[in-house]
């Protein structure tokens, strides 16, 4: 080619990049302009609809995070973040529960891909080798919840160290739970068992082999890579930067919740750790993005494939469970503490995240039997439909329409037990009517009255001062309202009770 038709050739390119370049960018600024378009259009039904179900479950305050890839789509508060009319912000902290345990469990794969752990082992090589049973149980199993520890059994724990100091409060709980579930002495097989323990004598191992506070560990090791500037293992750090407050709902009504319960440091690795829905958008972001957020990663491809894969399906992971919203595949975790609820929700198919948190819970706010579905499950399940232009699924009842049931039994039952106390009044303390039946035939009826009186405050006395039963303590903790009236309910039968025993007293007198 001579040099005269090469100079054509290089003006015949540029003049063709100067008219098709700008094509190209006219089509990508439009292909932009209309994805900003419909995300705009699909965010406004995000809120509208964020507003309905609020104002449908009665929410104080709630943080919503949607994440794609790895870029933070939208992040907004909503509603109050305490009774001083302070908003929700992106940055506001709320208890995060049982997604802590994912965090847990990062911590753990790190120190498996820098040789400090082995899943594999028995963890008798990380904690005291004086319980027999931890040569039987792994690392793995603890992660995936196959140790066969149970969740009621933890409650006593629970309920016995709400009062202990950050410091050592981890390790008393774990070697609690070790002396609770490791005296076996023989190799078992487990299924799937979900409890909080696990999570504990994990957080408990993360001591023991780096030497440091489980909090100072996680801080260092997963929220300052992550950016999660927001985010905090102890309660009076989240205090003092926002915590949104708690609340319980009292007879339907939400009622601010400043006691002993909103925070149980022995159990922080299972389920009591805070963080912003900003926090846990970085967070999302490196869990779909093989471990990385920005710069930094905090865990290979291959360990984050790990943990969110469950060694059979619908068990659990390390961290996370799966499920389906409309046909797609999600991976997520609930999470629930005195006054927080919260839920997380990623679409692999799509990179979609969705965080949502709020600040009250009760137990009215879980279905049932699926106690772990909750009024924040149900709304992250809603936005997800909604991004995906689906139909949205029936919430079932609203907290309204649940407490119009609850009161309305609670009246009716209360009128019943008032108006047989009145005839029991009058006819123990009226005027003598003698009973036509035999002395012993009505001394009999009068005494088994008396002991089916008295029985209930027995056993709710029985309930309320011993740790026979934990699950009663947990039930007045999550839901006083329902106690309260059973035990108010329990008096008013005594006293029925007493009054049998003046009419037992003037019977034999006659």
């Amino acid at each position: 080619m001579g040099w005269n038709e090469m100079k054509v050739t290089i003006i015949a390119i540029i003049l063709c990049g100067l008219f098709i370049f700008p094509l190209f960018g006219l089509a990508l600024s439009n292909e932009s302009k209309q994805e900003e378009r419909f995300e705009s259009s699909v965010f406004s039904k995000v809120d509208a609809y964020i507003a309905r179900e609020m104002k449908r479950q009665r929410l104080p305050g709630l943080a919503l995070g949607i994440v794609k890839g790895d870029r933070i789509l939208y992040l907004k508060g909503y509603g109050h973040a305490d009774s001083s009319g302070r908003p929700v912000r992106p940055e506001t902290p709320f208890g995060i529960g049982s997604i802590g345990k994912s965090i847990t469990a990062i911590a753990i794969l790190q120190l498996a891909e820098s040789g400090k752990i082995d899943l594999d082992v028995p963890i008798q090589r990380y904690i005291p080798n004086k319980y027999k049973g931890a040569e039987f149980i792994t690392v793995r199993q603890l992660l995936n919840q196959t140790s066969g520890f149970t969740q009621i059994s933890t409650f006593s724990n629970t309920l016995a160290s709400v009062n202990d100091q950050v410091q050592d409060a981890i390790e008393k709980n774990a070697l609690s739970y070790a002396e609770k579930f490791l005296n076996q002495t023989k190799q078992t097989e487990h299924p799937y068992t979900y409890s909080n323990a696990n999570y504990v004598i994990l957080g408990y191992i993360v001591q023991q082999v780096t030497g440091q506070s489980y909090g100072d560990y996680v801080k260092e090791h997963i929220f300052d890579p992550l950016s999660m500037h927001d985010s905090y293992v102890t309660l009076n750090e989240a205090s003092a930067h926002g915590l949104a407050t708690p609340y319980r709902r009292i007879f339907g009504y939400n009622v601010a919740y400043n006691g002993p319960f909103v925070y149980i440091a022995g159990d922080a690795p299972a389920g009591y750790m805070y963080s912003s829905v900003k926090d846990m958008s970085h967070y999302l972001i490196a869990q779909m993005n093989g471990g990385r957020f920005e710069d930094d990663s905090v865990l290979t491809s291959e360990s984050i494939r790990l943990m969110q894969t469950e060694p059979v399906p619908g068990t659990y992971a390390m961290g996370w469970s799966s499920n389906y919203i409309n046909g797609l595949r999600v991976i997520g975790s609930p999470g629930g503490s005195l006054g927080f609820q919260a839920q997380t929700f990623m679409v692999p198919e799509q990179q979609l995240g969705v965080i949502v948190f709020s600040n009250v819970l009760d137990a009215i706010d879980a279905e049932w039997p699926e106690t772990h579905v909750i009024t924040t499950t149900h709304i992250a399940s809603g936005v997800i439909n909604l991004l995906n232009e689906q139909s949205i699924e029936a919430s079932g009842l609203s907290i309204s329409q649940k407490y119009l049931l609850i009161n309305g039994l609670i009246i009716i039952l209360s009128a019943c037990l008032l108006y047989t106390t009145a005839r029991t009044a009058k006819r123990c303390l009226g005027p003598w009517s003698p009973d036509k039946s035999s002395h012993t035939e009505r001394s009999i009826k009068v005494i088994t009255r008396i002991i089916q009186n008295f029985a209930g405050l027995f056993i709710i006395l029985l309930l309320s001062t011993t740790q026979i039963v934990p699950i009663w303590h947990m039930a007045t903790i999550f839901q006083p309202d329902v106690i309260l009236w059973l035990k108010m309910m329990t008096v008013l039968m005594a006293l029925k009770g007493s009054m049998e025993i003046i009419r037992l007293v003037r019977s034999i007198w006659h």
